[in-house]
C-alpha cells in the first residue's frame, strides 16, 4: 500500500516487463495514462505534479509504504499517520542516519558530502532480475533500472564507508558460487572493480571468514576476466586481454578516442587495449596477497607465473619511448603483436589508459618517472579540476567530450591509491583535496551530484543525481578526515590494526608487498585533540600533519612487514 498528501497528481500504468528507457522518455506525457510496448507486466506511477516551492520558504509532504495482507494494507491506510505524527517518525527516522565524525578541517565538506551519501543510499531500484529471482539493487542512478558492473564496484565501495554489510551485498550481488552458471554478473564495462572492493572490505573487517567465502568466488571471476577459463575469449596469443568480445567499453570511458577508433574501424579482432591487462595484473596480485595469507602456495605461484606473462606483454610489445605513454597494441590475424595504434603517426592512447601500468605496478624506473612527469603537468593529464583522462596536448582531445576533456573520479581513484604505493602522498593528497574541493563548489551551487566535471569551465555535467562512479569523494573524505581510519595503496596488506577507545593512538600490522626496499605512503586519521609521535618496526619516524588530527607517513620499504605505533604525546 502506498499513501501521500498531495492533491496535485496523476495515475500512470505501464504495461512492462522491464521499464528501462521508455519510462524517462516519457516523463513529460501529460495526455496518455496508459503505456503498452507488447510485453508482459505491469508498472503503477503515482506522478506529483511539479511542487511549487517560493525562495526561504519549506514544505513538507509526508507519505507512506506499507506491506501485509489486503486487509491489513488496507487498515493501515485508513488509518494512516497525522501530521504530527508523521513528523515524529521523521525525528525517529533521523537518529539512524550517518553518524558523521570529521576532524575540523573536514567540517566544510559536510554538505556536499552528505548530498553524495544521500544520492548513493536512495538510488535504489526495484524489481531487477537476476539469477532467476528479484533483488533490490542499488543503481548508478534512478535513470538506470539494471545492472552495472563496474559501476556498482565503485557504488559497493561508497557503501562501505557508512555501513560493512550494505558493501558486502552489494559484493555478493556480483559474484556466483562456484557450481552457477555464470562466472560472475556481468553487464557494461567488464572492469573487475569488486576485486578492490573485496580489498576495501578486508581492511575494514580483517574477517578470515570474509575472506574464505569470497575468495573463491573472486578467482572464478578473475579466471574468467584474465582468459584462462577455457570459457573466456578475453586472452589473445600474445598474453594481453581484449575484452571487446563482452563490451563495447574497455575502462569505462565511453569515447575515449582510441577505444572509438577501434569500433569505427572494425579493428576489436586485432587491437587490445592496456587497461585491461593492467587491472588483471592488478587484481591478480590482490588475489595473491589473500591467497598468501590464506597459506594457499599453489594458487600464489599460480598468479605469480600469471602476472609475470602479462606483464612481460604489455613491457615487450606496448611501451611507446617517444611519448612516454604504453599504447595500444595492434596484432596480425595470428594475434601476433605488430605495432601500437597510432593517430597521424603519434601514439592514440596519451590517456589514462595509456598510464594505467603504473596502476598494475609494472613500470620500470625511467616509465614511472615519465609517467609521473604526465599526471604532475598541467596541460598534460593535470588540470585545475584534476586529472583528465585524455592528455591535454593530444591531437585527439576535444574540450566537449563525455570523458574526452572532463574529468572523473573513479580512474582518478586508481591513480591516488597508486601515487600511495609510489611514495607520492603530497601528490595522493593533491588529487583527493582538488576532487573534493570541486566536488564541495559544485553541491553548495546546484545541490547536485554529477557524473564528471568540464575541465575547461570546471563545472558538473552529466546525470546529476548520480550514486555510481561518483562514490571516491566518499573515500576521500574518510581517509583525510574521519578519525578511526588507516589508509594504504594496493600494495599493502593489513594484517592487524588497533585503535584505542578514544582514536588516539594506533597499532597495526602491516605486510608492504611488491614494492621492495622503495618508498610507500599511508594515510591516518586520529583525533584531532592531540600531537602523535610515529614508530616504523620501533623507529620514530618523522610525518606529515595534514591538518590537526591526519598524519600522512611515508616509510622505508627495506622491511616488507613491519609494525605501525602512532601515540599521543603526553
Amino acid at each position: 500500500g502506498i499513501y501521500w498528501e498531495y492533491s496535485d497528481y496523476e495515475i500512470r500504468e505501464w504495461f512492462y516487463s522491464d521499464l528501462n528507457d521508455d519510462f524517462k522518455r516519457m516523463v513529460n506525457e501529460h495526455v496518455k495514462k496508459e503505456f503498452y510496448n507488447g510485453t508482459e507486466g505491469h508498472f503503477t506511477n503515482i506522478f506529483l505534479r511539479p511542487i511549487q516551492l517560493d525562495s526561504h520558504a519549506t514544505k513538507v509532504i509526508n507519505g507512506m509504504v506499507c506491506t501485509g495482507t489486503k486487509a491489513e494494507v488496507e487498515q493501515r491506510l485508513r488509518n494512516h499517520a497525522n501530521e504530527k505524527e508523521a513528523n515524529l517518525i521523521y525525528e525517529k527516522a533521523k537518529n539512524y542516519l550517518h553518524p558523521y565524525s570529521c576532524v575540523p578541517a573536514g567540517e566544510k565538506y559536510l554538505f556536499s558530502q552528505k548530498r553524495m551519501a544521500a544520492t548513493l543510499h536512495t538510488n535504489i531500484v526495484y524489481p531487477v532480475y537476476t539469477q532467476q529471482e528479484y533483488i533490490k539493487h542499488h543503481s548508478p542512478g534512478r535513470w538506470w533500472d539494471c545492472l552495472y558492473t563496474w559501476d556498482s564496484g565503485f557504488i559497493g565501495i561508497g557503501l562501505s564507508q557508512f555501513d560493512i554489510k550494505r558493501g558486502i551485498e552489494n559484493l555478493n550481488a556480483y559474484v556466483n558460487d562456484l557450481d552457477e552458471q555464470s562466472a560472475f554478473i556481468h553487464h557494461g564495462t567488464p572492469l573487475p572493480v569488486q576485486h578492490y572492493l573485496f580489498l576495501e572490505l578486508w581492511n575494514k573487517t580483517l574477517s578470515d571468514d570474509f575472506l574464505l567465502a569470497y575468495y573463491p568466488k573472486l578467482k572464478r571471476y578473475y579466471e574468467f576476466i584474465s582468459g584462462i577459463n577455457p570459457s573466456s575469449s578475453t586472452r589473445m596469443e600474445s598474453n594481453l586481454i581484449n575484452t571487446w568480445d563482452y563490451f563495447y567499453n574497455s575502462g569505462g570511458w565511453d569515447d575515449y578516442p582510441p577505444q572509438k577508433h577501434v569500433h569505427a574501424e572494425n579493428l576489436e579482432k586485432k587491437v587490445a587495449p592496456i587497461v585491461s591487462t593492467s587491472h588483471c595484473i592488478r587484481i591478480a596480485k590482490i588475489l595473491q596477497m589473500t591467497a598468501t595469507h590464506l597459506k594457499l602456495q599453489e594458487d600464489s605461484i599460480a598468479y605469480a607465473n600469471q602476472i609475470e606473462k602479462m606483464t612481460q606483454a604489455v613491457q615487450m610489445n606496448a611501451w611507446d619511448q617517444e611519448t612516454g605513454y604504453f599504447g595500444y597494441v595492434v596484432h596480425d590475424k595470428k594475434e601476433n603483436p605488430k605495432d601500437i595504434l597510432r593517430f597521424n603517426n603519434v601514439n592514440y592512447n596519451m590517456g589514462l589508459d595509456g598510464a594505467s601500468p603504473l596502476v598494475a605496478g609494472i613500470c620500470t624506473e625511467e616509465q614511472k618517472n615519465r609517467l609521473l612527469t604526465h599526471l604532475k603537468t598541467k596541460g598534460k593529464l593535470w588540470s585545475d579540476v584534476g586529472l583528465s583522462a585524455v592528455d591535454q596536448s593530444a591531437p585527439y582531445y576535444v574540450k566537449s567530450g563525455y570523458w574526452n576533456g572532463t574529468v572523473w573520479m573513479p580512474h582518478q581513484w586508481f591513480f591516488w591509491k597508486t601515487m600511495l604505493d609510489l611514495g607520492e602522498a603530497d601528490f595522493a593528497f593533491k588529487i583527493a583535496k582538488t576532487a573534493l574541493d570541486l566536488w564541495k563548489k559544485e553541491v553548495e551551487e546546484t545541490y547536485n551530484c554529477f557524473e564528471h566535471f568540464i575541465v575547461e569551465t570546471g563545472r558538473g555535467a552529466g546525470w546529476h543525481q548520480f550514486g555510481g562512479l561518483s562514490t571516491p569523494v566518499l573515500y576521500w573524505f574518510q581517509t583525510y578526515f574521519q578519525p578511526g581510519n588507516i589508509t594504504t595503496g594496493f600494495n599493502v596488506w593489513i594484517v592487524s590494526k588497533v585503535f584505542n577507545e578514544t582514536l588516539s593512538s594506533l597499532n597495526a600490522d602491516i605486510n608492504q608487498v611488491d614494492n621492495e626496499n622503495k618508498s610507500f605512503s599511508l594515510v591516518v586519521c586520529l583525533n584531532p585533540n592531540f600531537e602523535y609521535e610515529v614508530f616504523w618496526n620501533g623507529q620514530k619516524t618523522p610525518y606529515t600533519l595534514l591538518h590537526k588530527g591526519t598524519l600522512s607517513i611515508t616509510l622505508s620499504g627495506t622491511s616488507s612487514r613491519g609494525v605501525l605505533e602512532i601515540n599521543k604525546i603526553k
